[in-house]
């Protein structure tokens, strides 16, 4: 306690607050003149006498003063209050419980009313540590009057009972859980008091064992009068006199299960045990016990279906075995073992893996233990030994037997020979498989459509053939969208497969839904017919036959393209000899149109090469000044290719320049160089356009002059290769060398059409 609260309580004036505890001091060294009750010096003697009261008293108290209920408690009400004290202290009630509020505002009510009220366990919602909690208390409220007489205040006795609420509760629900256990057990229970054995309780059980016979209160001898000459009244009659419990198994009982009706015989275990006081005396007999009789029955069943089942799996044909519920054989029938050779008793267990082909019994005890652990059908084949060392092929079947709550029993199985089906299934998937293999060698696909649904199934290739993801079948209406609009007269319809008329072989173009690309398709179909003449099936094969499509077409467009050629041909060399032969003698002429002639010719061999597609400018070039002074002539530039009609005309253009250079310019003395160059350079109108450069250069010749007049040469190279490439050609005749320059849009090849 601090020394400045110990002081105070120590002062004269506050003398009523000494021997308050705690409390006490918190009382003296509160600042009351904040509160409606004003500071403590000027407090009534009737309030300093009823908190002196309470302070002293070892109870939870607490005091409401005044109409807004200033609280006032002692140290035993500070404990109960929990983490709201010491905050309740000189607070209003209304505020210091908002949780409890209207429950205060009627005690405040009542009691300054002169009034009084009691509570026994009344359940409340506090929140004193944080969160909300469910507390039991003993309540009770009485008014504190004033120096005239008058309710001034409200005393309030809180105790918590909280912990005795639960006590019971818990002691009246393991009382109500254990009344529930004994009335739903399963076996009948029964107490029976004083050496007349009177019925004092039984549970469902019992009841129903007697037949729901009113027989509480009544002597056991009454109760069941068939029982008498049973030996049961005996029985406890002994345990009571001795003291020593009795307990029976499958004890026959003639009951009266119905009020009135003939008894049955039932067969039950049965428990005497004598119920002592404290004193060791006898004064009951609890009875307890389990009607057997529906098992005792099922297991005479049981025994007699095991009987007849054993019966009919010796008389089978087949394999047949049985098995613990731990999935470990125990029962081999006769043929079993004189299949195996092996004798009775060495397969039990699990040493039936030994008769087990060696590459099956890893696949076969894994399903068999799959089966076990799941409770489900078990199905497996696998290959057994025979006697004679051979080995043939087995289905094993088992199933389980359960009995009436789930549990398995046992397990039934069987082993049935079919190697010889096994053979055959082998011999007829090998006879498919050659024949699928025959098919795709050969790209044919096999189809199936059964004509009243339109289901189609298709072979191992099929579903490839018309770009879909392999499957089972497929409706015919999925095929249908896949073929092409234009071609769709041509394939077979609903009306003509109902009536069989459809062409027996079509071709027409589908569009992959796999990768969009076109394909020609071939098919030849046939018909199968019920009874009655009506087509019911649909047979046929199938075939891309693309290729061959584009072979005839690329066939088609080649002729058309080598008449086209031949007649440019005979065009370009008419060209050259009528401007050859023109306005000359004709042995130069000869001599002039032989070089044209050969150059042409080595361009041609050039495209030849590519089959007519493109050709190199570099390769051009450089075939085309084989025939003039290689070494005084350099080439220079990257392999660009470019299409049949400008490789031509490049051709006689190098031709013409390199012929009059050897006749008249650089290459006509010995010293004399020619340099041919080209390459891409950005356009200087436009940034995205590349042009092509190429430049005949010439130097070290003699004088240039400008010719006088415009032979077939110059309008060759100015007209036909500058419009053949889509460019320009300028030649300039400098002093020291003929210069030409092609300036063109760079060359770009035609995407090949089929």
């Amino acid at each position: 306690m601090p020394e400045s609260s110990t002081k105070t309580v120590g002062d004269r004036r506050h003398a009523f607050l000494a021997g308050g505890g705690h409390l006490g001091c918190l009382i003296a060294a509160f600042d009351w003149a904040s509160t409606s009750i004003g500071s403590i010096e000027s407090w009534p003697q009737s309030l300093k006498t009823a908190v002196s009261l309470i302070l002293r008293s070892k109870v939870p108290i607490v005091m409401l003063w005044g109409e807004d209920g200033v609280m006032i408690y002692n140290d035993g009400y500070s404990e109960f209050a929990g983490g709201r004290h010491p905050r309740l202290l000189g607070s209003k009630v209304r505020e210091g419980w908002p949780e409890v509020a209207d429950f205060n505002d009627n005690i405040m009510k009542v009691c300054l009313a002169g009034g009084t009220l009691a509570y026994r366990e009344q359940m409340l919602t506090l929140d004193r540590t944080g969160k909300p909690e469910q507390v039991w208390l003993d309540l009770d409220y009485s008014p504190v009057p004033d120096e005239s007489g008058e309710p001034a205040g409200v005393i309030a006795i809180v105790i918590e009972t909280t912990q005795k609420v639960a006590a019971e509760r818990w002691r009246a629900s393991e009382r109500d859980r254990q009344r529930q256990m004994f009335e739903q057990a399963p076996g009948f229970m029964a107490m029976l008091s004083g050496p007349q054995h009177v019925v004092d309780l039984t549970n469902a059980a019992y009841m129903q064992l007697v037949g729901h016979r009113d027989i509480i209160g009544m002597p056991i001898r009454e109760a069941l009068p068939e029982v008498e000459g049973q030996g049961f009244f005996e029985l406890l009659d002994q345990v009571f006199t001795s003291g020593e419990a009795f307990v029976g198994y499958a004890l026959k009982a003639e009951l009266q299960r119905t009020p009135g009706a003939q008894t049955e015989e039932r067969f039950i275990d049965l428990v005497y045990q004598p119920v002592r006081n404290p004193a060791g005396e006898v004064f009951g007999i609890f009875v307890q016990g389990v009607d057997v009789t529906d098992r005792l029955v099922a297991e005479q069943a049981l025994r007699q279906s095991e009987m007849q089942f054993r019966t009919f799996a010796e008389a089978m044909p087949n394999h047949v075995w049985t098995a613990s519920p731990e999935g470990l054989l125990d029962w081999f029938n006769p043929r079993v073992y004189d299949y195996s050779g092996a004798a009775a008793g060495e397969l039990d267990g699990q040493a039936w893996a030994a008769i087990v082909h060696p590459d099956d019994i890893g696949s076969a005890a894994q399903k068999w233990q799959q089966a076990l652990a799941a409770g489900v059908f078990y199905e497996t084949e696998f290959r057994l030994r025979r006697r004679d060392g051979a080995y043939r092929w087995f289905i094993a079947r088992a199933v389980p037997i359960r009995d009436a709550d789930g549990v398995i029993l046992r397990w039934i199985g069987t082993n049935t020979d079919i190697d010889d089906q096994k053979q055959a299934a082998q011999a007829l998937l090998q006879s498919e498989r050659r024949l699928q293999l025959s098919q795709n060698a050969a790209g044919i696909a096999a189809l199936e459509l059964d004509i009243a649904s339109g289901t189609v199934v298709g072979s191992e290739g099929f579903w490839g053939l018309w770009g879909l993801s392999p499957r089972d079948s497929v409706h015919i209406s999925v095929l249908e969208n896949i073929v092409i609009p234009e071609d769709k007269d041509v394939r077979s319809n609903p009306e003509t497969r109902r009536q069989g008329t459809a062409v027996p072989a079509v071709e027409y173009r589908i569009r992959r839904p796999d990768n969009g690309e076109l394909r020609w398709l071939s098919r030849h179909i046939d018909f199968v017919h019920d009874e009655t003449g009506k087509p019911v099936k649909m047979f046929g094969v199938m075939q891309d036959v693309t290729d061959r499509r584009e072979a005839q077409a690329r066939q088609e467009l080649l002729t058309h393209e080598l008449e086209h050629r031949i007649k440019n041909i005979l065009a370009m060399v008419s060209a050259i000899a009528s401007q050859t032969l023109r306005n000359t003698d004709i042995e130069t002429a000869s001599a002039t149109f032989n070089e044209r002639l050969r150059a042409l010719a080595n361009a041609h061999d050039i495209l030849n090469k590519t089959r007519w597609t493109s050709a190199s400018i570099r390769e051009v070039v450089d075939n085309t000044i084989a025939a003039f002074p290689v070494a005084r002539i350099s080439v220079s530039g990257p392999a660009l290719p470019i299409n049949p009609k400008m490789a031509l005309t490049l051709a006689l253009a190098v031709n013409e320049l390199a012929t009059n250079a050897l006749k008249y310019g650089a290459l006509s003395t010995s010293d004399g160089q020619v340099s041919i160059e080209w390459s891409l350079q950005p356009s200087s109108e436009t940034a995205e356009e590349t042009r092509l450069i190429w430049r005949w250069r010439e130097r070290g010749g003699p004088p240039v002059t400008p010719p006088a007049r415009r032979g077939f040469g110059r309008f060759l190279i100015e007209r036909v290769l500058g419009t053949d490439f889509g460019g320009a050609v300028q030649i300039d005749y400098h002093v020291d060398g003929v210069e030409c320059v092609l300036n063109a849009p760079a060359p770009r090849l035609p995407t090949a059409r089929y």
